[in-house]
């Protein structure tokens, strides 16, 4: 008599997520301090470029702006509410169109599926992506599977790195929120 055994999935390792996001085109950094977050951002955006800031939390409490000011970098982002900083992706098919986007990653599923609501499901199918994205995430978005069909309806997943752009996932293990 043959029995059903239940199979528990394994806990993943960054080293999964690494592989698998690796897999699907995505370039993955770990960063395990906002020391490491903040020379990740010095060295990887050059002075004086646009970039665009999405509403994230990780931006906030890292102060990513300020960094980006020293930088001399002219900054467009979301929760400001002024008329010249008030963002967002869909936004961005007219110029100016930022060189480096920055954002947080509101889901990523063990199989390398990203959800990001700065992205709408119309700025994806258009391509309105700058040269280079950097997308946070605490491993406290990681799930096993999307829980809300509307985010998964409304926002954009990414199942692989989008043409035309170069994606970075940074794995930040220390964030908590």
């Amino acid at each position: 008599m043959k029995t059903d055994k239940v199979m528990v999935p394994k806990k993943t390792t960054i080293q999964d997520l690494q592989f698998v996001l690796e897999e699907k085109g995505f370039h993955t950094t770990v960063l395990n301090s906002e020391k490491e977050v903040k020379d990740f951002i010095n060295d990887n955006i050059p002075d004086e470029r646009l970039v665009g800031l999405g509403d994230s939390i990780t931006n906030c409490e890292l102060n990513i702006r300020n960094i980006l000011a020293a930088k001399g970098s002219k900054i467009f982002y979301s929760w400001d509410g002024s008329e010249n900083y008030n963002r967002s992706m869909d936004t961005f098919e007219k110029p100016p169109r930022p060189d480096f986007y920055l954002s947080r990653i509101n889901a990523l599923t063990t199989d390398g599926k990203i959800l990001m609501k700065d992205y709408s499901k119309q700025a994806s199918s258009e391509g309105l992506f700058p040269k280079q994205i950097f997308a946070f995430a605490g491993l406290n978005r990681v799930t096993e599977k999307f829980n809300s069909n509307s985010s998964v309806q409304k926002y954009s997943v990414f199942s692989a790195k989008p043409d035309g752009t170069e994606f970075t996932v940074a794995l930040l293990p220390f964030l908590t929120y």
